[in-house]
């Protein structure tokens, strides 16, 4: 054991990014979530959360990602102690920016950090990926994977991540001031089991392109790849006056728009970010709306005190 606590930082997502669902990521700078994580005698696990959505968070280890990272240690490594997690949250839950991502994928480093276990990258990211699985049902890799590394992140099977530094681009997040009730689960479940062979290869042309766009640092061609037509049209359904949202963005000079993880957000990327969001709160007319102003963001998850 290599301290008694420590404090770590770690980045909002967007998941589900453009074509890329389930498979794409890419880190937020300046929106995230701080957890201090501490040993304690007491073979516990202890949360408590403050900031932004904090009241609506368990604190149930059992259906909180924090919490559930932090149980999977103690039984696959027959940890004696427990831990106490005080969770500061900058992420907004159940909005599509990653926020259980950030607070499981911040408490994978700093159990790593606090027992000194070593584990590589791969190995933080399924532990997160765990934690994710509390709240949504599955242990999905996107948003964590994101948050852990920084940057545009492409998942395959068994954890295996590719990583690239994400362009320098202006990044708009409308978050409508809507609750949807086992959002994640409806939003699979509107889902088609099949797709047509023509939508399919447009959305692989599209996330060729971004993903391109990525590699070559060419921020308009990875804002115009931010193309779907195999998600968005079912899932816009879910999110008040999403095509009207989404048009006044695009007329308002972004290069793509889509829904932001599992929404309700709506995210924009673009130049003109001021424009941009005053035009899409405009859009959501009579839904109040608060917006984040940010950017792809190339630091991950770390330590910082």
């Amino acid at each position: 054991m290599t301290a008694k606590q420590v404090r770590v930082y770690s980045p909002g997502s967007i998941a589900n990014l453009g074509p890329g669902f389930d498979v794409i990521g890419v880190a937020l700078d300046s929106i995230g979530d701080i957890i201090r994580l501490e040993r304690i005698d007491e073979p516990e696990v202890r949360l408590s959360i403050m900031g932004v959505g904090a009241d609506r968070i368990p604190l149930d280890p059992e259906v909180n990602s924090s919490g559930a990272v932090l149980q999977l240690i103690k039984e696959r490594y027959g940890v004696p102690h427990g831990f106490s997690a005080e969770i500061r949250k900058g992420v907004p839950p159940g909005k599509g920016m990653g926020s259980s991502g950030a607070s499981a994928s911040a408490t994978a480093v700093a159990v790593n950090h606090l027992l000194g276990l070593g584990l590589g990258l791969k190995d933080l990211i399924e532990l997160a990926a765990h934690g994710e699985a509390a709240v949504a049902g599955a242990p999905h890799a996107d948003n964590v994977a994101a948050s852990i590394m920084g940057g545009y992140v492409l998942v395959g099977d068994d954890y295996d991540v590719v990583r690239l530094d994400a362009p320098s681009i202006g990044v708009v997040v409308a978050v409508p001031d809507i609750d949807i009730e086992n959002k994640t689960r409806r939003a699979r479940m509107l889902l088609p089991e099949s797709v047509t062979l023509r939508d399919a290869v447009r959305n692989i042309g599209y996330a060729s392109r971004m993903t391109a766009g990525v590699a070559l640092g060419d921020a308009v061609l990875f804002g115009m790849s931010i193309c779907d037509n195999l998600v968005e049209p079912y899932r816009a359904s879910m999110i008040p006056r999403f095509w009207e949202v989404k048009q006044a963005a695009l007329d308002a000079g972004a290069y793509g728009c889509s829904i932001s993880g599992g929404g309700p957000s709506i995210f924009a990327v673009g130049e003109r970010v001021g424009e941009i969001a005053e035009a899409m709160v405009d859009a959501f007319s009579t839904v109040k709306t608060r917006v984040y102003h940010t950017a792809p963001s190339n630091r991950g998850a770390r330590v910082i005190s």
